[in-house]
């Protein structure tokens, strides 16, 4: 588990196969995203006219994988490919300035996919402290430079109260060493497109236990909550730390 500071960008390239590739515990998962996305289509699922060109083409890739639609309706198309699929897909416009144009969002961590959808990556990141100052360019030459069809994936970490998955509000915040928890665990990746340059972002989220978890990573997300600023540590819903 990979618990550096959110801010780290921590890349590292992966097998193109390794790309939203099932594992075998994602009939739970797949149920709870098909519900969803049933009950609350327009909480999970977003599609621009603008991003239509990309949809295609990401239904194209995948369709090899996953029993997608020759569907001209992008929000279809990203229904169904959030019904087959156990993680988050965001798609970024192909634009020197990308832009959120679809995606099927079925577990949000404190933002909610309507406040998101048609915004630049450095606007989607707004409430993250410190990110225009000190990521904003890193992220943006990094898409910027990605080469077609290499995956490359970092990871994230949180802290919540329960093991509920679709969260787009703040919770309450805990403190670790005081309260139940689940450590949030999220497995980010990033394959950009060749033909219309979109850059598709995923996200793949478990939760595990605090009580858990080994004693070395409980240390470690310790160790790393300590030297999170004040606007890190609310931003993150953790409370109660030095």
């Amino acid at each position: 588990m990979d618990v550096s500071h959110p801010l780290t960008m921590g890349l590292s390239p992966a097998p193109l196969d390794d790309w939203l590739a099932p594992e075998p515990d994602d009939a739970q998962v797949l149920g709870e995203r098909a519900r969803l996305i049933a009950e609350h289509p327009g909480d999970v699922i977003a599609a621009l006219p603008a991003g239509a060109a990309a949809v295609r083409e990401l239904a194209a890739c995948l369709r090899f994988r996953f029993d997608l639609s020759a569907s001209n309706d992008s929000a279809l198309v990203m229904a169904a490919l959030g019904r087959a699929c156990a993680e988050d897909v965001c798609v970024l416009s192909g634009d020197p300035d990308p832009v959120l144009v679809a995606a099927v969002l079925c577990f949000p961590n404190r933002w909610r996919l309507a406040d998101k959808i048609g915004r630049s990556v450095t606007a989607v990141h707004d409430p993250v402290p410190d990110y225009a100052d000190e990521m904003a360019g890193q992220v943006d030459r990094f898409i910027a430079r990605l080469r077609p069809l290499r995956l490359f994936r970092r990871s994230n970490w949180g802290l919540a109260r329960t093991a509920e998955l679709f969260t787009p509000l703040p919770s309450a915040p805990l403190d670790p060493r005081r309260d139940p928890c689940m450590v949030r665990c999220e497995r980010q990746s990033f394959v950009k497109l060749p033909e219309t340059g979109a850059t598709i972002f995923s996200i793949r989220t478990d939760m595990v236990p605090w009580s858990g978890l080994a004693a070395a990573p409980r240390q470690a997300i310790l160790a790393q909550i300590d030297r999170l600023s004040p606007p890190w540590r609310a931003y993150k819903s953790i409370s109660g730390l030095p």
